[in-house]
């Protein structure tokens, strides 16, 4: 057994003062099975099942590192290409679901859509600190996809600062009930970062998945 420490202790960094346990790797168990022929007890070899199946078990340890090895070079490789894939969107305009647009002249869409016929619909506009800056009051609406113009106007009339905003769908029916209500915006895509391995879009300030893209132009 000590001399079985003494084969693992050679396998340290000297001079890193690394104390307590430590991931085994390849060169542990190699150095482990020749520490083990070598001393081993001449009237009681190691039998030849047990060293073919620590042979066995040092080779499978081999592979299974290598396909690791392997598939993280395939996973960087497509992570890389669907960066690249994305490239072409950039200086493009984007329709994708939330509510974000930009106020750049002097009125700007906001488009939604309703599952039902509404009786009252409000459009809520909001900048990127969540402040009210407009709230438009639509009326009735039928059910699907519906877009409004904004005049880029504040709530006492002012002309709001160009830059990015937010903006809510709400909608009642008759009986006051809340009917579904989602939001899509169109702006145009500046760049592409990698994030956490996978590729996204810029859009503005925002940072934005691919999968919420609906269309592009």
């Amino acid at each position: 057994m000590a001399t079985i420490t003494e084969a693992l202790n050679t396998t340290r960094p000297s001079g890193t003062g690394t104390t307590g346990p430590r991931e085994l790797g390849q060169d542990d168990f190699l150095r482990l099975l020749v520490t083990q022929l070598k001393h081993q007890d001449p009237l009681k070899p190691i039998d030849n099942a047990a060293f073919v199946a620590e042979l066995a078990q040092f080779s499978q340890l081999e592979q299974s590192a290598k396909q690791v090895r392997l598939l993280e070079q395939s996973i960087e490789t497509q992570s890389a290409n669907l960066q690249f894939s994305m490239l072409p969107l950039v200086g493009r305009e984007i329709r994708f679901h939330g509510g974000v647009v930009e106020l750049a002249q002097d009125s700007v869409q906001l488009g939604y859509s309703l599952d039902d016929p509404a009786a009252a619909v409000t459009i809520t506009v909001s900048d990127l600190s969540n402040r009210t800056v407009r709230t438009l009051a639509l009326g009735p609406q039928e059910a699907g996809s519906h877009e409004v113009d904004w005049d880029g106007a504040t709530q006492s009339g002012s002309p709001a600062a160009p830059g990015l905003y937010r903006f809510t769908v709400a909608a009642l029916n008759t009986q006051g009930d809340r009917v579904n209500g989602t939001v899509t915006s169109r702006l145009r895509v500046s760049g592409v970062r990698m994030e956490n391995g996978h590729p996204m879009l810029l859009v503005g300030d925002q940072v934005l998945d691919p999968s919420q893209v609906i269309e592009f132009y």
